[in-house]
């Protein structure tokens, strides 16, 4: 790979879109800003930034190989990435929201078709969003309802007021999945 955009090209042949050549190297910019090292940053003119990490990474990777340096412990807690609320909310609202942009996207589409008049209120299903969040919140399984199998289950649970010792417990309580 010589320049930028050969390599944004290979990416985005990998990728499940397809069609021309800009819509591809725009769906490989967009993986790269938003999915790649998420936590550097996603604004755009940040690559130098993912760039410099992803060398440190394969740099410590090397001095692991060629034995320099001891294997980071897998088991550590303090290695451990945790699943807050604040950022499960915000990727369930948003599951829920392109949901909704699709619903209301669809109705127009319809509208197109048979020459209706266009009603906002008929459109946007607030329900989608909110039956979303309370189904989530009240039986644990974080994602869409239509598709439990890949929703994460036990996300949230009702907290245990039996004594302040188990409340104190229920709330420190971190579950770590086997594999």
């Amino acid at each position: 790979v010589q320049d930028r955009e050969t390599a944004l090209d290979f990416i985005a042949k990998r990728g499940a879109n397809s069609g021309t050549k800009d819509r591809r190297l725009k769906f490989a910019r967009d993986i790269m800003q938003r999915e790649f090292l998420p936590h550097i940053s996603q604004k755009e003119g940040q690559d130098t930034r993912k760039a410099y990490f992803f060398g440190y990474m394969i740099h410590r990777l090397l001095q692991c190989v060629l034995g320099r340096r001891d294997e980071d412990d897998r088991d550590h807690f303090g290695k451990k990435r945790l699943d807050l609320a604040g950022p499960l909310i915000a990727n369930l609202f948003r599951i829920l929201f392109l949901k909704l942009t699709k619903d209301v996207y669809k109705y127009l589409q319809r509208c197109v078709e048979n020459n209706q008049d266009f009603n906002v209120q008929m459109a946007v299903k607030a329900s989608i969003i909110t039956n979303g969040l309370k189904y989530s919140l009240a039986t644990g399984n974080w994602g869409d309802q239509k598709k439990a199998a890949s929703a994460k289950a036990g996300v949230s649970q009702v907290l245990n007021r039996y004594t302040y010792a188990s409340t104190l417990s229920h709330l420190r309580r971190t579950n770590t999945p086997v594999g």
